[in-house]
This record gives C-alpha cells, sequence and structure tokens, in this order.
C-alpha cells in the first residue's frame, strides 16, 4: 500500500517578509503563489525572522491539504496577516516542524 503524501512546496525569499513560492501536487499540477508576513505578526507569533520561512512553508502545506478537491485553489496572494485574523489560532498552533 502506498502513503499519500502532501505537495511539494517550494518556498523562496523575495524581500523583507515577502516570499514566492510552488506547489507541486502529486497529479504533477503546479501553482504559484505569493505570502506577505510582516514583523509585528512575527513578534506577535513569538517567531523570529529564520523562522519565517518554516511558517511559509507550513501554512502553504496546509492550505494546500485542505484545498485536495478538485476545483479548489490555493489562493494566488497570502497575507498571514489576514490569514490570522480570520482564523486567530491557526498560525500560533502551527507546529513549524515535522
Amino acid at each position: 500500500m502506498s502513503e499519500q503524501t502532501g505537495p511539494d512546496v517550494d518556498v523562496r525569499a523575495d524581500g523583507e517578509h515577502r516570499y514566492v513560492a510552488a506547489l507541486i501536487r502529486s497529479t504533477g499540477d503546479e501553482s504559484r503563489h505569493e505570502v506577505r508576513s510582516d514583523a509585528d505578526l512575527l513578534a506577535e507569533l513569538g517567531l523570529t525572522a529564520a523562522e519565517e520561512p518554516f511558517l511559509v512553508r507550513r501554512v502553504l502545506e496546509l492550505l494546500a491539504e485542505a484545498n485536495e478537491d478538485p476545483g479548489a485553489q490555493v489562493p494566488e496572494v497570502i497575507d498571514l496577516r489576514v490569514l490570522d485574523a480570520e482564523r486567530p489560532d491557526l498560525l500560533r498552533s502551527l507546529p513549524l516542524r515535522d
């Protein structure tokens, strides 16, 4: 029996608190995303700038897993400040490492 894995996520810095990412699903479908963060949000979450890329990766993995249904899509632009306002417990409870 094969174990199903989540999407491959390639995250790259694109400026201060800005990232570009590619999600590559097991089907081979690829999508590109921009993720924005800010220093105040990191401070509120108790994270360092070095942990920010890990947070971005985990958020993308979570959103991709939640949108596995055909036709469902991860937003092209993801603002972590907006996501935190909409789902206040999400970022705080997200483990940065497996």
